[in-house]
């Protein structure tokens, strides 16, 4: 959070992922809720969390390059150039799609949908 947001007024999106449930995370943002909103989320919400279908299609653009990556200097710049590199057109669908994706969690009650 520090790195990505350096001046602060950063939210973060918790959804319950067991990493972010370790108590070293939670006492982190006790620490610096004053610089992050922490905003709550359902659990197990995949549905909701566009981030997700996005880091699918980036893992899926890593794998499929070859050779792969010799060291984390390179992954790193590999995963950037395809951060970057990703269609607009996918983004747009992602947040066009938002709306029906809540409207499909709301008659689920927070079930599995399509999504």
């Amino acid at each position: 959070m520090a790195f990505v947001f350096p001046t602060g007024n950063g939210i973060f999106q918790h959804d319950n992922a067991p990493c972010q449930e370790a108590r070293i995370v939670f006492e982190w943002f006790e620490k610096h809720t004053y610089k992050f909103h922490l905003m709550s989320w359902p659990p197990n919400s995949p549905d909701l969390n566009t981030i997700e279908h996005i880091w699918d299609v980036m893992e899926r653009q890593h794998r499929a390059q070859t050779p792969p990556c010799p060291n984390i200097s390179t992954l790193r710049d590999s995963c950037l150039d395809i951060w970057y590199n990703l269609s607009s057109v996918m983004y747009q669908k992602l947040v066009v799609s938002m709306p029906k994706r809540v409207a499909a969690v709301l008659k689920a009650k927070g079930g599995a949908t399509r999504y």
